[in-house]
């Protein structure tokens, strides 16, 4: 995982890890509609975003890493 600024704004799943802080600036929702499984799902869109991996879904995920290009923010990394 990379250095984030503040380490208490990373939700760390299984190898999943987002900034929430950088969600909480986004407009796009890029991360939900680039992959392609389904792993992730934004909250609170018209509030505060928040990017959330789908519960049972992380397993299906192949690592292709389109989701961290996807997000202008680079709020997402994967292990």
């Amino acid at each position: 995982m990379s250095e984030a600024d503040n380490q208490s704004n990373i939700e760390s799943y299984k190898f999943h890890h987002i900034d929430i802080s950088k969600c909480s600036q986004c407009k796009e929702f890029s991360c939900e509609e680039a992959c392609f499984r389904g792993i992730y799902k934004v909250i609170n869109k018209e509030s505060t975003p928040k990017c959330i991996v789908v519960e049972d879904n992380e397993d299906n995920c192949v690592k292709c890493h389109i989701c961290t290009t996807a997000c202008k923010l680079r709020a997402i990394t994967i292990d």
